[in-house]
């Protein structure tokens, strides 16, 4: 009696050794490539971070210089957060519209007058820092230094200031110390990026390379 190619019965597809075969080397071929695509994705989240930062400086920035009022950034590395701030600029301290904080042009209004754009936050696993990092000792671009508290914990939060020129200055209106300022960005594989603000206003973004031992601009 023949058997139609529908019922055959030497004919009964995979086997259970076969399936387990192919879910091993399966199995295998995830378990190299799934450290690799974390890192990535770590990475990829270090420069997105860095890249937002150094975002929101530039519309600090632009916005001081469009609006003639000082802003300044107000970033927390204790608690992974930034966001802008006006400040008082040209509002008096006494009298009709005045505010009794606004003894200086860079001070905050008694309610702090935040920008739209709203609290930032770093990504799960990243943080910030405001001192060069443990372990490197070349600094970013145009930084030469780092500022007053480092080593250590740094200024927290770290303040930066812009004029109504949209020029970088510390909090009394001065011209930047240091070479500028820097905020540094690392994540759980100890990467590196740099947001850096030169005296000139420039904002830029850096990768610390560990094999160069070496700053290079993204």
């Amino acid at each position: 009696m023949a058997f139609s190619p529908a019922t055959n019965p030497r004919d009964p597809g995979f086997s259970m050794l076969e399936m387990m075969t192919v879910l091993l080397v399966m199995g295998i071929v995830i378990a190299m490539a799934l450290p690799n695509a974390l890192n990535a994705l770590r990475d990829y989240r270090l420069h997105a971070d860095a890249s937002d930062l150094a975002s929101m400086l530039n519309l600090a920035r632009m916005k001081a210089a469009s609006q003639y009022a000082p802003y300044r950034l107000d970033a927390s590395p204790s608690a992974g957060t930034y966001e802008l701030e006006r400040l008082c600029g040209n509002t008096p301290s006494s009298g009709a519209g005045g505010d009794a904080n606004c003894t200086s042009a860079y001070n905050a209004f008694r309610t702090p007058n935040y920008d739209s754009s709203g609290q930032q936050y770093v990504s799960i696993g990243n943080k910030f820092v405001s001192c060069l990092p443990s372990g490197l000792s070349t600094y970013p671009g145009t930084i030469t230094a780092n500022p007053a508290g480092c080593p250590g914990a740094g200024p927290d939060p770290l303040q930066l200031y812009f004029n109504t020129r949209g020029a970088p200055v510390d909090g009394t209106g001065s011209p930047l110390a240091n070479g500028g300022a820097a905020l540094y960005v690392e994540n759980q594989n100890n990467a590196i990026d740099a947001v850096t603000v030169s005296v000139g206003g420039r904002v830029a973004v850096w990768n610390w390379d560990t094999k160069s031992s070496a700053w290079y601009l993204r």
